[in-house]
């Protein structure tokens, strides 16, 4: 009889997959990597929303402004008559939310992935699949 080893997931793996591709808005790979395919895959979606929210509200600040300034031939960008406080608040607090969103993922992967093999050393047997 054949028998297959089942490897253990490096952790250190899993956070820079996690934390690395994250920030090229791919969260949840790390997840995918020790084999949580489902939870990666919701991972990565609520940080595609995360990120289209400050995508919207990036595109929405500064295209009617640079549009304002080609039309007016102005080139005081911020002129008292835009509202970049209200914008740059939005956009600092949705960043802030993506980074730590960014970082809590990456530690839980790692985290999964140390339960994973701590699981894996004791019975020998696949903690999930």
């Amino acid at each position: 009889m054949v028998q297959a080893v089942i490897s253990f997931k490096n952790g250190g793996v899993a956070f820079i997959l996690a934390f690395f591709l994250g920030l090229f808005f791919f969260n949840g790979v790390g997840h995918m990597y020790i084999g949580k395919v489902r939870r990666g895959a919701g991972i990565m979606i609520l940080g595609w929303i995360i990120y289209s929210i400050l995508f919207i509200i990036l595109v929405s600040t500064f295209v009617p402004v640079f549009i304002q300034t080609y039309n007016s031939n102005n080139n005081d960008l911020l002129s008292s008559d835009n509202n970049f406080s209200q914008s740059f608040s939005s956009i600092s607090l949705f960043g802030t939310i993506y980074f730590i969103y960014l970082i809590i993922q990456a530690v839980d992967a790692n985290r999964l992935a140390k339960k994973f093999n701590r699981h894996l050393d004791k019975t020998g047997e696949l903690l999930w699949y």
